[in-house]
C-alpha cells in the first residue's frame, strides 16, 4: 500500500503561496489559461455520490467524466510548475499534520449526542417564539430576507450603521453577528420587538451549538479526524481547520464542568450561553489530556522581528515580567504602574491587541466593540497616538517593511532587508519574504501603483493577487494594496507559526501523541503538561533572543 509521505499535495503548497487550496479558485486566481471543468460537479453529485455504476452513465457524460478527470490532472499538473517545491522540513511538517488528522480528536460523543439534541430543542422552542414575536413574518432564527424585512426598518440610521458591512455596498449588506448584535442590545434607545428578537437569536444559538452536530456527522470510533488544515490561513502559514472550526473554540471560565456535563446528559435543560462553553468539554479522554500554550506569542514575536533597540525595550517588558498591559495604560494615563486601575489596564489592553498591527481609530473601536467598551473619535485617538509613543518600535518598523518591499520591486533579484526578515523580486510573477526560519511567504503578481488610503490621500504601494478573495464568476481576482501594518501582521503571524510547527515535530519526537493544536496551543493524550511545557519552551536556534512563557493544565476533558 501506498504511504502518506509518498503524497506532495499541490492544494498545500498553493495556500503557502497565498493561493486558493480549491483547485478552480486557484486557475481562476493565478488567471491560467487551462481552467477545471465546470461540469465536474454536477458529474459527481449525479454519479459518484450516488454509487452509479459506469455503465449506467449515459455515453455523453462517461465522455465529460473522462475529459473532467484528465483536464483536472492538467491543471493541477500546470499550477504546480508555477510554485516553489516544499523543503523537506515543510514536507515532514505536512505529512505530520496529516498523521495528526488520521490519529483523531478523543471525544464523549454521549455528552455530545446529549447537547446537540439539547441545542435543537432550544432552537425550535426559540424559532417558534420568534415567529409569535413577527406575526409568522420571521419563521426561524436563521433567515435572513424575511429578518431584514421585517426588522431594518424599525431601526434608525445609528442602528443600522452599527449592522453595516462598512465596504459602502449597492444595495447595503447587514451582518447580525454576535458583536453587532451585542452592540445593539446595548444600545437603550433600542425599539422593544427589536430587542426581544435579538435576544431569541441569542437564545436559538450559532455556530457554538452547531459544533455538536459537527462532532457528531464526523466522528468515527469516538474520534474526530481530519480536522486540521496545513497551510490553511493563506499568506502566512498558519493552521486552519475544516469541519468542526476547532480554531474558534468558545473558551470557558466555568468551574462546575463535570456537573453541568452530568446535566446535560441526563437531559435537563441548561442556559443557551453554558451549553455554548460547554463545547471544549467534548473534547474527551479518560485516560487524561495535556495543554499547553505560549504567552503573548504575536505581542513578543512582532517587536523581536524589528531587531531595533525600541523593540528589545518592549521585549525586556516580557522579560522582566512586566504586564505590557499596565504598562501601556500607565504611559497612556499617566499614572505608576502600580496604581494603573481594572478600567484602565483594560484600556492598555485594547491598545496592544488593536494598534500592534498598526491599526488605528476605527480598529480601536472595533476591538472596544468586541470587549463591551463604547470608544467615541477623539479618545480613540489619544489612545493610539499614547500607545505609538510607548512602542515607537512598531510604526518605525511598519515603514521600513513597506520601504523594503518597495525597494525589492524597483531592484529585481535583490534583497532587501527590514529588522529580521527580507524581501526579494524574481522579476516577474512572486515578491518573496524570507521569515528568520528560512521558510518564504509569497505574493503572486505584484505590482507597484498609486492606491488611495482610507483618509483620502494618494500612495505608492505593492500591490498583489488577494488569493483569500472570492470573486463572482467571471470577475477577475481581486487585488490588494499592501502598507506598513499588513507586512508585519503578515510576518508575525507567520513566524509565531513557524514556532507552532517547531514545536509540533519536537513534541512527537519526544514520544508525545499530539491530538489537536489550535493556536499557540498544543493538546497530547496523557497527563503530561511539564514534559509538552519543557518541549514548547525550548526555542529554534533560529528563534535566539525571543523571550517566551507558557501555562498549560491536564484533565479528562479539554479546557483553558
Amino acid at each position: 500500500p501506498a504511504r502518506l509521505e509518498q503524497f506532495k499535495c499541490t492544494a498545500a503548497r498553493a495556500r503557502a503561496h497565498g493561493m486558493p487550496g480549491r483547485l478552480g479558485e486557484c486557475a481562476r486566481a493565478m488567471n491560467l489559461k487551462l481552467r477545471k471543468q465546470t461540469e465536474g460537479t454536477r458529474l459527481i453529485r449525479e454519479y459518484s455520490a450516488k454509487n452509479v455504476p459506469w455503465e449506467d452513465i449515459p455515453a455523453p457524460d462517461q465522455i465529460l467524466f473522462r475529459a473532467y478527470c484528465r483536464d483536472d490532472v492538467g491543471v493541477e499538473r500546470h499550477i504546480g510548475t508555477r510554485l516553489r517545491t516544499f523543503s523537506e522540513d515543510e514536507w515532514y511538517e505536512y505529512h505530520l499534520t496529516e498523521h495528526i488528522n488520521d490519529k483523531g480528536v478523543p471525544l464523549d460523543l454521549n455528552f455530545a449526542r446529549q447537547a446537540a439534541r439539547l441545542a435543537d430543542r432550544i432552537r425550535l422552542g426559540a424559532d417558534g417564539k420568534i415567529a409569535e414575536l413577527t406575526g409568522g413574518q420571521v419563521r426561524t432564527a436563521r433567515e435572513r430576507k424575511t429578518r431584514d424585512a421585517w426588522l431594518l426598518p424599525q431601526l434608525t440610521e445609528a442602528q443600522l450603521a452599527v449592522l453595516s458591512d462598512k465596504k459602502k455596498s449597492k444595495p447595503p449588506k447587514f451582518s447580525f453577528d454576535q458583536k453587532n448584535r451585542d452592540e445593539l442590545l446595548a444600545d437603550p434607545d433600542l425599539p422593544d420587538l427589536a430587542r426581544e428578537y435579538l435576544e431569541l437569536v441569542d437564545e436559538a444559538g450559532g455556530a457554538s451549538l452547531r459544533k455538536y452536530t459537527g462532532m457528531l456527522s464526523r466522528a468515527i470510533d469516538s474520534r474526530l479526524h481530519g480536522a486540521l488544515i496545513f497551510n490553511g490561513a493563506g499568506q502566512t502559514g498558519r493552521f486552519s481547520s475544516t469541519g468542526l472550526q476547532v480554531h474558534n473554540l468558545k473558551r470557558s471560565d466555568l468551574e462546575n464542568i463535570e456537573e453541568l456535563v452530568a446535566r446535560v446528559v441526563t437531559g435537563d435543560d441548561i442556559d443557551t450561553k453554558l451549553l455554548g462553553q460547554l463545547v471544549r468539554s467534548a473534547i474527551y479522554r479518560e485516560e487524561g489530556l495535556s495543554w499547553f500554550d505560549w504567552s503573548s506569542i504575536e505581542g513578543r514575536v512582532a517587536p523581536w522581528l524589528a531587531k531595533s533597540n525600541a523593540g528589545e525595550a518592549k521585549l525586556d517588558l516580557y522579560r522582566q515580567g512586566v504586564d505590557p498591559y499596565i504598562y501601556n495604560a500607565s504611559k497612556t494615563f499617566g499614572v505608576p504602574m502600580d496604581r494603573v486601575s481594572k478600567e484602565q489596564r483594560q484600556a492598555g489592553k485594547l491598545q496592544e491587541l488593536a494598534l500592534q498591527f498598526l491599526g488605528g481609530v476605527g480598529a480601536l473601536k472595533m476591538m472596544g466593540v468586541n470587549y463591551g467598551m463604547k470608544i467615541a473619535d477623539d479618545e480613540a485617538a489619544r489612545l493610539r497616538d499614547a500607545w505609538r509613543s510607548a512602542n515607537p518600535w512598531a510604526l518605525a518598523f511598519g515603514h521600513k517593511l513597506d520601504e523594503a518591499a518597495l525597494w525589492a520591486m524597483k531592484h529585481r533579484q535583490e534583497w532587501a532587508v527590514a529588522g529580521r526578515v527580507r524581501y526579494i523580486f524574481d522579476g516577474r510573477d512572486w515578491l518573496w519574504c524570507e521569515l528568520p526560519s528560512g521558510r518564504l511567504l509569497a505574493y503572486h503578481k505584484p505590482n507597484v501603483e498609486q492606491v488611495a488610503t482610507p483618509w483620502g490621500d494618494q500612495r505608492m504601494a505593492v500591490t498583489c493577487v488577494w488569493g483569500a478573495a472570492k470573486p463572482k464568476v467571471n470577475e477577475p481576482w481581486p487585488r490588494r494594496a499592501m502598507h506598513g501594518g499588513l507586512w508585519l501582521e503578515n510576518i508575525t503571524q507567520a513566524t509565531a507559526a513557524d514556532i507552532l510547527r517547531e514545536a509540533i515535530v519536537r513534541v512527537d519526537d519526544r514520544g508525545m501523541d499530539i491530538v489537536l493544536h489550535v493556536h499557540d496551543e498544543i493538546i497530547i493524550e496523557g497527563r503530561n503538561v511539564e514534559a509538552l511545557g519543557e518541549a514548547m519552551l525550548t526555542l529554534p536556534t533560529w528563534a535566539t533572543g525571543l523571550p517566551v512563557e507558557g501555562a498549560g493544565d491536564s484533565g479528562e476533558r479539554y479546557g483553558k
